[in-house]
């Protein structure tokens, strides 16, 4: 047992959402207890000799992170594990819509990963679900939610008190999968209910290999009467003051792992819609009045009544919205003293 923390060493380009959060993790950690150090390397092969120097080391993996193909990031994560004493926090756990053959080969790869570490985290109860039911139920993992950057919800502009042209916000990249289709047919159906002029906004650029779907996002939204953008990269202060819009915040992913996404939302002030899964229930219920849970079938009755009263779309100052970074930087101090160095 050691009184220090481990090193931690983030690995890819700091803009991944895995690298950032890693990164904030890290620095959460350092607020709280000195002598665990933090590196940024841009390769796996930089990563190993840090390990080696190190000996205890923690790293946050995502499979696409470390390598072109699955079985390369496998073999590269693997050979890092064998390297020292390292612990990992799983991120994109493998599930049953990664597709029939790819959940087989994922859950493969994770499990030859978490057997190679000496500890695991997952970021929410429903990933270690997740885990028993894809990678086995014998395999120990913690379980240490994903952390605000603050307690308290900020205060917010003033909300227009009527309702206006109907604007459905989702945040983050463009993919299949995130319910971009969605949002854009239940605008339709909430304008053709309402006779309010339907928009869809992406505040995030295209997830590369997926313009097509995109375009396609586009050409239904056209036929439909709805008006589609997609921002783009934004930078964060930007970012910030479009979350903060009279548009409505829609998360309606059909597939979780975890999600930075509702924590976007509730760092700027805006209480979501959210598509009711097994995940979004355990949010919910970590950070109560957060989020407006709605069924998939349910999604444009629950748009047009955020329309009809915007302020519902935003929380009160000061609403609380922890567990914090700092709360899961003291969870993984204390997790990590539990582990047989």
């Amino acid at each position: 047992m050691s009184t220090s923390p481990p090193a931690q060493i983030l690995v890819g380009p700091l803009h991944h959402g895995v690298t950032e959060y890693a990164r904030e993790t890290a620095e959460a950690v350092a607020r709280l207890q000195t002598g665990g150090d933090v590196h940024h390397v841009d390769s796996a092969d930089a990563a190993e000799a840090l390990i080696h120097r190190y000996g205890r080391v923690h790293l946050h993996v995502t499979d696409g992170l470390y390598g072109a193909t699955l079985e390369e990031a496998t073999a590269r994560v693997v050979r890092l594990l064998g390297a020292g004493r390292v612990t990992v926090t799983l991120h994109d756990v493998p599930q049953a819509s990664d597709g029939e053959r790819n959940v087989a080969r994922r859950s493969t790869a994770y499990r030859a990963i978490a057997d190679a570490a000496a500890g695991v985290v997952v970021n929410s109860h429903h990933e270690e679900s997740l885990v028993h039911e894809h990678l086995g139920a014998d395999l120990r993992v913690s379980v240490i939610p994903l952390g605000t950057r603050h307690p308290l919800s900020p205060p917010t502009p003033k909300v227009p008190p009527t309702p206006g042209a109907l604007e459905v916000l989702l945040a983050g990249y463009v993919y299949p999968g995130k319910g971009h289709d969605d949002a854009i047919e239940a605008a339709a159906l909430v304008s053709a209910r309402t006779g309010a002029s339907a928009s869809v906004t992406a505040l995030g650029g295209i997830s590369p290999g997926h313009e097509v779907e995109a375009d396609r996002f586009a050409a239904r939204a056209t036929e439909l009467g709805v008006d589609f953008t997609v921002t783009g990269y934004l930078e964060p202060a930007e970012y910030r003051a479009r979350c903060v819009t009279a548009g409505i915040p829609l998360v309606a992913h059909r597939h979780y792992s975890a999600s930075r996404s509702l924590l976007d939302w509730a760092e700027q002030g805006r209480r979501p819609i959210v598509v009711d899964t097994r995940y979004t229930r355990e949010m919910a219920a970590l950070r109560p009045g957060t989020l407006h849970l709605t069924a998939l079938d349910d999604l444009a009755d629950a748009i047009q009544a955020r329309h009809q009263d915007p302020a519902s779309t935003f929380l009160h100052p000061g609403h609380p919205i922890g567990p914090t970074l700092d709360d899961a930087a003291a969870s993984y101090l204390t997790w990590w003293e539990s582990i047989a160095w």
